[in-house]
């Protein structure tokens, strides 16, 4: 999920980018369009997902907590494979053909692409997150991992876009690094506080899990490392203008939102699945940073024909 969030994103801002246009998005291309074009890449992790959904997935066992019709009709293996398929199939093929389709054909593309992204990844979501755990529903929750793929690829491409450090849109990108990390701040808080004050039984129960140690730590890190410390630094607009400083935001919210996966995931299996959990996340990073850098190398299609100072 956290790789994933990475490279979806880099794919939702290059959709962004054909249709608003901007510095912002020439600067970081060079990383977010080998890190889209890695998006196939994600068929294959998923691979062992669906073998083990029998392992991993309460509702694969057929719980009385889930009702018989959702069971039949949604939450089953067969409807889990094909969902999980069409995202990643549909993600790949925007990936593919959005640097190669120029002017308004690449806009259509863009916009059509990301109507789909809306809804399917409200669907996936659910799926991958949250049914791990059933049963526990969030309205705003496909909007939360939506922004929060934005913020990971924005905060990826910090660390790694090839900008000089007098490059006018490095602000540009700092300021929409800050605006991402304030909205997803704002949406989970006021998901946790509507399920909280509302007084939900089932939904509060999935929050007392989470409410003693390593769990409460995790989303204290969360908190901090991918919302407060972030907002606090990058209010300064000497750090939002300049690539070094940006670079180690882009870190450390990183690690905040690998610290958020965990807080979400990672309880249904107990304290045991974070080491192998963090095997996984190293090993898997290892394996797409190869590839997108090869992709890099390799002088895939650009999405853009011009440089930084003609957009300006």
């Amino acid at each position: 999920m956290f790789w994933a969030q990475i490279l979806v994103g880099s794919l939702s801002l290059m959709m962004i980018h054909r249709l608003t246009s901007g510095g912002w998005g020439e600067i970081i291309a060079p990383v977010t369009e080998p890190s889209a074009a890695a998006i196939p890449l994600l068929l294959l992790l998923a691979v062992p997902i669906f073998v083990a959904i029998p392992a991993l997935y309460p509702w694969a066992q057929r719980p009385l907590t889930v009702k018989p019709d959702v069971l039949s009709l949604y939450l089953n293996r067969p409807a889990f494979v094909v969902r999980s398929l069409v995202a990643l199939a549909g993600w790949s093929a925007l990936a593919f053909f959005l640097p190669r389709a120029a002017g308004g054909r690449g806009q259509l593309l863009a916009a059509l692409g990301l109507a789909f992204h809306a809804v399917i990844i409200s669907s996936v979501s659910i799926d991958w997150y949250l049914s791990i755990e059933a049963p526990f529903t969030s309205s705003s929750f496909g909007a939360s991992v939506a922004i929060t793929s934005l913020v990971a690829a924005l905060a990826w491409a910090t660390m790694w876009m090839p900008a000089p450090d007098d490059e006018p849109a490095i602000g540009d990108v700092g300021a929409l690094l800050l605006a991402t990390i304030l909205g997803i701040t704002y949406i989970d808080f006021m998901a946790v506080l509507v399920i909280w004050y509302g007084d939900l039984p089932r939904e509060e129960a999935w929050f007392v899990a989470r409410s003693h140690l390593p769990w409460t730590a995790l989303a204290g890190a969360a908190f901090a490392l991918g919302s407060l410390i972030p907002t606090l630094v990058l209010l300064q607009s000497r750090v939002r203008n300049q690539r070094r400083p940006l670079r180690v935001v882009g870190i450390i919210t990183l690690v905040g939102i690998a610290a958020n996966d965990a807080y979400l995931i990672a309880p249904a299996r107990g304290v045991a699945a974070l080491p192998s959990a963090l095997l996984a996340v190293i090993g898997m990073g290892l394996i797409i940073i190869s590839v997108t850098s090869f992709l890099a190398r390799s002088g895939a299609p650009r999405l853009f024909a011009w440089g930084p100072s003609d957009v300006r």
